[in-house]
C-alpha cells in the first residue's frame, strides 16, 4: 500500500541519514519521535498493518536505543532520552588523608611557635607595631568572620614580642589574651578545655609575678571608652598610614633623616614616655581585672568538674588542679591586699574558703602533698618504673640494680598547715570587708568546718549566733541556700559521732525525710509532680554540687534513722504499755512509716540495704535484745566513708552506750509490769553498764513519771509500784497531753516568728548552750534547728 511504501521510503531514508550524520542522531531522536507520533495520530487508520508497522519501527528504535545505552545505568534512567553522565566513584586512601591531617597538625604547630615573627618582622619590632597589631586585633574582634581562636592565637605570639619590652608593654597585651581565651566558649554550659584552662591560669599567674617583681606598680581598669577609642584609632592610623605611603615623605626633626610611619610612632611614644612621671609611670591601664579573672576560671573549673564522668580518669586528673587554682588566687589576693584594695580580697578570700571548707585534715594534707610532688616532679605516672619499685639488694651495684632503685621513690614534706587558723582568717577577711552574700556564705563555710571535724559546739555557737536559720529564707540566692542545707546535714551528722542523738536528729530529720538530693544539689529528683521546664532543668543542672563534694547519702540516711530509732522505740514501748495513751509525743513520724511499713510485710528476708539494717535492729531492741541490735548497725559499710582517724572506733562505741541505756529503758517500759521488784546488779550485768549508770538511767525515769517505781536503798533494788488509773485520772492525763501538745505548737509558732528557738540572751551565757529541758518525757527544743530552706 501507499502508507507501507511511505513508511518504507521515510525508515531508508532516516537510515540514510543516520549513517551520514552519526553525532545528530541523539539530538533529533527526541523530535522525530514526537513527529512521528503526532503524524500517526493525525492519520486516524486502525488498520493491522498500521499496527504491526508501529510495532516494528518502535521495537527497531528500541534496539538502536539499546545500543547508545551507556553501560552501568539502571531502572528510570536507563530509558530517558537525555544526556547521562556516569561519575566513576573514586575510592579514597585513609592512609593517605590521615598522613595528609598529621602533616597539617604540624604545619599548624610549627606556625604558631613561629607566629610572632610572622605578624611582625624583626625590624620593624617595636612597642609602636606592637600596639598597632593590637589594635588591629581589638578592632577585628567580634566581627563576623573573624575566629575567637584565630584572635588568640594572635595575641599569644604578641604577647611573646611584648615579653622583651617590659611590663608595661606585656601587662596589657596578656590581660587582652585572657580576655580571648574566655570567649572562646559561646554558650554558657560550655566549659573551657583543660588546656586552655591551663594556660589561662599561667598567664594569670605570670601577671601576678610580674606585679610581685615591680612593687610599685599599679593596675588600673580600662573602661569601655578606652577600648572604643583604641578602635577608632586603629581605624585612623590605617588610613593615615596608606596616605602618608602614597604622599608624605616623614623627616625625622631630631636627626633630618627619613623615617617610616612606624618609626615616627615609636619616637613619639618614647617622648611622651619620658615627660611622665614615677605614678604614672607605674600606672598600667588594663582591659580586666584580676579579680574577675579569677571568678571566671574559677567558674570553668567548677563547670568542667560538673559536666565530667567523676568515674574516669580524667575526673581524678582534674581535680590535680585544684591546688593551682588555690595558689593562683592566693598570688592574687596578695597583689590586693598590697595595694589596700579590701573588696577584692574579700571576695577572693571567699573563693579560697569555697575550696578548703568541705576537706577533712586529713584529706586536705593528703592533697597539699600530693600538689607539691606534681610541682616539683611533675606527674607520678611518668616516674621510672624502677624509682616506683626501689630497693638496694644490689649493693650499689649498675650491672645488677638500676641506679633510679638506690633512692626508691621520690618523696616531699610540705610544710604542715592549720586549716582551721587559715579558714578562720579568711572569714574575719569576709566579715569586716565582704557584702552581705559573702558574709552570710563565709559563716556558712565556717560552721561546715567545724562540724566536718566534729566540733559540733563551736558549730551550734556560730549558728545561733549569726541568726542565719531566720535570715536565710529571705536571701533569695538559691546557691546560698543549698550550702544552708549542707551546712545543717554536716552539723546534724557531728552530733551524731559526738553522741548527741537528739540533736542530730533535730538537724537531720526535715532534710533526710524529703527530696535529699535537690536540696543538697546532687543530682536531680524524679517524680511525677516535676512541673519544671526546660529553662528550669538546665538552671537546676548548673547548681549541682562536683562529685567529690557529695555527702554520701546512705550516711545521711543511716545517721537519721538510727537516731530516731534510739527516740522512738523507748516511746513505742512506752505506748504500747499504756494502750496508745501518750501518741501524742511522736517524734519522728518518718521513723513511724517505715516501721509500720516492715511491720506489714508478709516475708522479710535478711537486711539488705540501710534502712532494712535499721529496721531489724529496731525489732531487735523492742525484745530487749540489745547485743543483736548494735552488731546490725555497728558493722554497716558507711562508717567506713567517715574522714578521721579512729572516728569508727568512735561512732561504735557511741551507739555501743546508746543503745544499752536506750535498750534499759525498753526493757523497763515493756516489762516492769511483770515484776514486783527488780536487782540494781541484775539490771547491770543484763545490759552490761555500770550500776552507777544503770541508778542514773532508772532514776531519770521516776522523776519524769515514766516509770511509776521507787528505790529500796538497803537492798539496791527497785520496787515497782502498780497504779491503775481512774476513768477521770486517764481523761485529765489525755487532756494535759493535748493541753502540752499546743502549747508547744504555739511555741514553734512564736519562735519561727522571734527567732529564738527556745533560747534566751542569758541561756546563751551557761553551759551546754542554753538548752533548755521541758521535763516532759526527757523533751528538749533548742539548738540547731532550721530544717531545709530552698
Amino acid at each position: 500500500s501507499d502508507s507501507d511504501s511511505d513508511s518504507d521510503e521515510s525508515s531508508s531514508s532516516s537510515s540514510d541519514s543516520d549513517s551520514d550524520e552519526k553525532p545528530k542522531e541523539k539530538d533529533a531522536k527526541p523530535n522525530a519521535a514526537a513527529k512521528k507520533k503526532s503524524a500517526d495520530l493525525g492519520s486516524g487508520s486502525d488498520s493491522d498493518s498500521d499496527d504491526w508497522g508501529s510495532d516494528s519501527d518502535s521495537s527497531s528504535d528500541d534496539e538502536d536505543d539499546d545500543e547508545d545505552v551507556p553501560a552501568g545505568l539502571t531502572g528510570r534512567a536507563r530509558w530517558l532520552k537525555s544526556a547521562v553522565v556516569v561519575k566513576e566513584k573514586v575510592v579514597k586512601d585513609k592512609i593517605e588523608r590521615s598522613e595528609k591531617r598529621k602533616a597539617e597538625k604540624e604545619m599548624k604547630m610549627a606556625a604558631i611557635s613561629v607566629k610572632s615573627k610572622a605578624i611582625i618582622s624583626e625590624e620593624e619590632c617595636n612597642v609602636a607595631a606592637i600596639e598597632k597589631k593590637l589594635n588591629e586585633v581589638i578592632a577585628s574582634r567580634g566581627r563576623k568572620g573573624t575566629k575567637p581562636k584565630d584572635l588568640a592565637l594572635q595575641l599569644s605570639a604578641l604577647c611573646k614580642l611584648s615579653a622583651r619590652f617590659g611590663p608595661r608593654v606585656e601587662l596589657p597585651m596578656l590581660t587582652h589574651l585572657i580576655s580571648a581565651k574566655f570567649d572562646l566558649q559561646r554558650n554558657i554550659d560550655d566549659f573551657m578545655a583543660e588546656e586552655d584552662w591551663r594556660s589561662t591560669a599561667n598567664y594569670i599567674r605570670r601577671i601576678a609575678k610580674v606585679l610581685k617583681e615591680n612593687p610599685k606598680m599599679r593596675l588600673s581598669l580600662m573602661s569601655a571608652d578606652d577600648v572604643a577609642d583604641m578602635r577608632i584609632s586603629a581605624e585612623k592610623e590605617i588610613k593615615r598610614e596608606r596616605l602618608s605611603a602614597k604622599d608624605e615623605v616623614l623627616i625625622d626633626p631630631n636627626t633630618g633623616e627619613v623615617e617610616t610611619f612606624l618609626q615616627r610612632q615609636e619616637r613619639v611614644r618614647a617622648e611622651a614616655e619620658r615627660g611622665l612621671d614615677e605614678a604614672a609611670l607605674n600606672s598600667v591601664k588594663v582591659s580586666g581585672s584580676l579579680c574577675v579573672f579569677m571568678t571566671r576560671l574559677e567558674e570553668e573549673y567548677n563547670k568542667s568538674l560538673q559536666r565530667l564522668n567523676p568515674h574516669t580518669p580524667e575526673y581524678v586528673r582534674r581535680l590535680k588542679d585544684e591546688g593551682v587554682l588555690l595558689s593562683t588566687i592566693s598570688e592574687v589576693q596578695h597583689y590586693y591586699e598590697k595595694v589596700g584594695m579590701d573588696a577584692e580580697c574579700a571576695e577572693l578570700s571567699l573563693l579560697r574558703i569555697e575550696h578548703m571548707y568541705y576537706k577533712h585534715d586529713t584529706i586536705a594534707k593528703g592533697v597539699d602533698k600530693a600538689s607539691a610532688f606534681a610541682e616539683k616532679f611533675g606527674d607520678s605516672e611518668m616516674l621510672h618504673p624502677a624509682c616506683v619499685v626501689g630497693g638496694t639488694e644490689g649493693g650499689g651495684d649498675a650491672q645488677k640494680v638500676h641506679p633510679g632503685a638506690w633512692s626508691s621513690k621520690p618523696d616531699v614534706s610540705p610544710e604542715g598547715v592549720d586549716t582551721a587558723a587559715v579558714i578562720a582568717t579568711l572569714c574575719r577577711n569576709c566579715y569586716e570587708h565582704g557584702d552581705d552574700r559573702a558574709k552570710t556564705r563565709a559563716m556558712l563555710c565556717h560552721i561546715t568546718h567545724h562540724a566536718v571535724h566534729s566540733r559540733f559546739r563551736q558549730a551550734r555557737d556560730l549558728l545561733l549566733m549569726s541568726h542565719l536559720q531566720d535570715t536565710i529564707s529571705s536571701s533569695g540566692d538559691i546557691s546560698t541556700m543549698i550550702l544552708f542545707n549542707r551546712m545543717m546535714v554536716n552539723v546534724g551528722l557531728a552530733a551524731f559521732r559526738c553522741g548527741r542523738v537528739s540533736d542530730a536528729h533535730q538537724c537531720l530529720t526535715e532534710i533526710a525525710s524529703s527530696r535529699v538530693r535537690e536540696l543538697l544539689a546532687q543530682g536531680l529528683s524524679r517524680f511525677n509532680g516535676n512541673d519544671k521546664n526546660t529553662e528550669q532543668e538546665k538552671a537546676e543542672k548548673r547548681r549541682q554540687v562536683p562529685f567529690h563534694m557529695h555527702i554520701n547519702l546512705d550516711l545521711i540516711e543511716a545517721c537519721h534513722l538510727i537516731s530516731a530509732m534510739l527516740l522512738e522505740v523507748p516511746q513505742m514501748a512506752q505506748e504500747k504499755r499504756n494502750h496508745g495513751e501518750n501518741n501524742y509525743y511522736v517524734k519522728s513520724r518518718h521513723f513511724r512509716k517505715y516501721s509500720e511499713s516492715y511491720d506489714r510485710q508478709v516475708f522479710t528476708g535478711p537486711p539488705e540495704h540501710t534502712r532494712d539494717f535499721v529496721m531489724t535492729a529496731s525489732k531487735a531492741l523492742m525484745k530487749g535484745k540489745w547485743k543483736e541490735c548494735y552488731d546490725l548497725i555497728a558493722n554497716l559499710d558507711v562508717w567506713q566513708l567517715v574522714p578521721g582517724e579512729g572516728e569508727v572506733e568512735k561512732i561504735r562505741g557511741v551507739l555501743l552506750k546508746e543503745v544499752k541505756e536506750q535498750g534499759l529503758r525498753t526493757f523497763l517500759f515493756a516489762y516492769s509490769s511483770n515484776y514486783d521488784s527488780l536487782s540494781l546488779a541484775d539490771l547491770s550485768a543484763q545490759f552490761d553498764l555500770e550500776p552507777p549508770q544503770v541508778h542514773s538511767v532508772v532514776s531519770k525515769m521516776m522523776m519524769n513519771w515514766e516509770l511509776t517505781a521507787s528505790w529500796d536503798g538497803p537492798t539496791d533494788t527497785i520496787t515497782v509500784h502498780r497504779v491503775e488509773h481512774t476513768r477521770l485520772q486517764t481523761l485529765a492525763l489525755q487532756t494535759a497531753d493535748k493541753v502540752s501538745g499546743l502549747m508547744d505548737s504555739n511555741e514553734k509558732l512564736l519562735d519561727a516568728r522571734s527567732g529564738l528557738y527556745g533560747f534566751s540572751d542569758s541561756d546563751l551565757g551557761r553551759s551546754g548552750g542554753g538548752w533548755r529541758d521541758k521535763g516532759n518525757n526527757n523533751r528538749q527544743r533548742s539548738g540547731p534547728v532550721g530544717g531545709q530552706r530552698r
